[in-house]
């Protein structure tokens, strides 16, 4: 009668053999990275598939910067390739991230904002599959700067494609700047893409006028993210039958626009007429003397 093992060793440690069957990552499924401060252990976890929207829009700097990525990775020799996507929020990098990453055919761990930065080389060192790894916001998330050995460490083990977004490049560790063999590949986003496809999406959603409602947005919408847009165009959508222009819709949306010459915005006119001095400053404040100006500065 065979007897099942209990124990595992690992170097000089035997640790009892955890319950469970073998698993190998599945490509295309997404895996969750996270991390429990109070027990000290690693939580990799299945998660499902990416979000993306039924459709996708991508510009032709898009296309291209992604088949440069991907032939790349599946024909360079090195095992860690690095993409960094930047911009402003709502210029498409977290999507494009999230199209990589699927068309990679790997299987996607998202790395959760909470997880140690000097944890990530020991962990991923572990992997022989060939994975693709998200960091989104490394800005805010991350502190970039810890994260270079891990970008060095990986380079002898498996194939990772490792790609992050941020949305302010300054706040990116300098040694990950300008150095092919961490991030091999940056990709630039301004508002000014969203302008390639916004003829087509104003199609595609059914909106009459198309050439109107597609130069109103680029003249009044001052950041022409696509959670503006979208939100902007479904305002139209709604309302095209009723009596009402395209500057009463934004003029109660929570979107900056860009006033028409010669108009003030309420607010502008609240603003104006408001005689009454927040701080309760005399009306001679610049010419008083110094020590009576000194007690409101404080």
């Amino acid at each position: 009668m065979s007897k099942t093992t209990e124990f595992i060793k690992i170097g000089d440690r035997l640790v009892i053999k955890p319950q469970g069957a073998d698993y190998d990552l599945i490509p295309g499924k997404v895996y969750d990275l996270s991390y429990d401060r109070y027990s000290g252990d690693d939580i990799f976890k299945e998660n499902g598939e990416l979000s993306l929207p039924t459709k996708v829009y991508t510009s032709k700097k898009d296309e291209f910067f992604k088949k440069r990525v991907l032939t790349y990775f599946n024909n360079a020799f090195t095992d860690t390739t690095g993409v960094m996507l930047a911009g402003t929020k709502g210029t498409g990098k977290t999507i494009m991230a999230k199209v990589l990453a699927k068309e990679s055919n790997l299987p996607i761990i998202i790395v959760d904002p909470q997880y140690p930065e000097h944890r990530l080389i020991k962990y991923f060192k572990q992997i022989s599959t060939p994975v693709c790894i998200l960091f989104d916001e490394v800005d805010k998330s991350f502190d970039t700067e810890k994260m270079l050995d891990f970008l060095d460490g990986l380079q002898k083990t498996s194939k990772k494609l490792v790609i992050m977004t941020c949305n302010n490049l300054h706040r990116v560790s300098e040694y990950l700047q300008d150095r092919c063999s961490r991030i091999r590949y940056l990709r630039k986003y301004t508002t000014e893409d969203n302008l390639e496809f916004l003829d087509v999406l104003i199609e595609d959603m059914g909106i009459k006028n198309v050439e109107e409602v597609s130069k109103f947005c680029r003249e009044n919408i001052k950041l022409l993210s696509m959670d503006n847009i979208v939100a902007f165009l479904n305002e139209v959508k709604m309302l095209e039958d009723e009596d009402i222009t395209l500057e009463e819709i934004i003029s109660v949306m929570n979107i900056d626009h860009i006033q028409p010459k010669g108009e003030t915005s309420e607010e502008e006119s609240i603003d104006e007429n408001d005689d009454d001095d927040p701080y309760g400053l005399p009306e001679d404040y610049d010419d008083c003397d110094d020590d009576y100006c000194d007690d409101y500065d404080d």
